[in-house]
């Protein structure tokens, strides 16, 4: 016979009582952790108390489920000592899912969350100083017509969300970058007021400034007002506009809701007197823009160029000058053609620091020439 103590030798006796002693207060702490009190705890047992007129019984079935309760916690701290006794190493598989789950907390254990420093007023997170608003303008060029332009501007974002307020007052505030760009509305011209109705109806008054403006560019100047609105809330496809609170139904000598270029529109509308109703955008918006890289921006000798089309057969052209001169030509295909909208990219590499010019444009069917054109200024650093 062996003389190894087996896994109850008497002479370990003392020491597995004690070592199951301490599991089982460890246990028991734990869950007495796990149980969190709430404010109304004792007036919630006391109530419970009082509806279920507790009898003898009750009280013998209480301490049955509560020792039931115990005696299981305490066998299977037991079960885990004899297991560990057994294997005489804590590498078994057993004993270390056992430590493995003594050191992690228990499932049901509440989590507290880090207690805020009672200095600290400021709250976890707030809405973001400025945003970013999208503003149509006019090209200057007419080319063969004055049409629509579109770039990004940051404005300060307003406590109540007003996307249309927040639009509006930062095309008449903010110049364009495009040198080529301009905004026919006077100077000084301030929104009063904007709201919507009926869903898709923007009811805008701006200030006594915006009675004054050129002739010819009435109708332009309010598809660009009105583009601008739609860019900051989509479901807007018309517009009723105001000066100084009196509604409007012609601007700077152009009765409004008429075509905004020297083309008919393609499905006029009748609504409200002097309601505006935005065109489609093939017939306002420039045929040809270049919405990558931004006019003045500083890019690396790889620069990618990007932009959107409403041209034949989605070719647009593309020229690359420096200092007045042309180093390179090109066409590349937007994924629509005419009357859709299309997008087109492509890469110019290799480009050696300085300042350059691209252009991207229609050339016409008819002569060749150069039609629809958009460029932006570019430095390579």
């Amino acid at each position: 016979m062996s003389d190894r103590p087996g896994p109850f030798d008497p002479a370990d006796d003392a020491s597995a009582d004690d070592q199951t002693a301490r599991r089982l207060r460890e246990l028991l702490a734990r869950e007495a952790r796990a149980i969190t009190p709430s404010a109304d705890g004792l007036a919630m047992i006391r109530e419970k108390i009082r509806a279920q007129r507790p009898t003898r019984r009750n009280w013998v079935r209480a301490f049955q489920i509560g020792g039931a309760g115990l005696a299981t916690a305490a066998i299977a701290v037991i079960g885990v000592v004899a297991v560990q006794h057994k294997s005489g190493s804590t590498n078994h598989p057993a004993a270390a899912t056992a430590a493995a789950s003594s050191a992690s907390p228990s499932p049901s254990a509440p989590v507290v969350p880090p207690v805020t420093p009672a200095a600290s007023s400021a709250p976890a997170s707030s809405a973001p100083s400025s945003y970013p608003v999208w503003i149509y303008y006019v090209d200057k060029r007419k080319d063969p017509q004055q049409l629509l332009f579109r770039e990004r501007a940051v404005w300060p974002a307003s406590p109540q969300h007003t996307f249309v307020k927040d639009a509006v007052s930062a095309m008449l505030a903010t110049p364009p970058q495009d040198p080529d760009y301009t905004s026919y509305w006077p100077a000084g011209t301030t929104l009063l007021s904007a709201n919507i109705v009926g869903g898709t109806t923007a009811v805008v008054n701006l200030s006594s400034e915006a009675s004054n403006g050129p002739a010819k560019e009435a109708a332009i100047s309010a598809q660009q007002l009105l583009y601008t609105i739609i860019a900051a809330a989509p479901k807007i496809d018309s517009l009723q506009l105001q000066i100084a609170g009196v509604p409007v139904t012609s601007l700077w000598g152009t009765p409004l809701g008429s075509a905004a270029t020297s083309s008919p529109p393609a499905s006029p509308t009748t609504s409200a007197p002097g309601t505006i109703t935005a065109l489609p955008a093939w017939q306002v918006w420039g045929h040809v823009w270049i919405t990558q890289p931004a006019e003045n921006a500083t890019v690396a000798s790889s620069v990618e160029i990007k932009g959107e089309a409403t041209v034949f057969e989605g070719t647009v052209s593309w020229q690359l000058r420096s200092n007045g001169g042309l180093l390179k030509t090109g066409s590349v295909n937007a994924d629509l053609g005419a009357p859709n909208r299309g997008l087109w990219s492509f890469t110019l590499d290799g480009l050696a620091p300085g300042q350059y010019a691209i252009r991207a444009y229609e050339t016409s069917a008819k002569d060749g020439s150069v039609t629809f054109l958009d460029d932006k200024m570019f430095t390579v650093s």
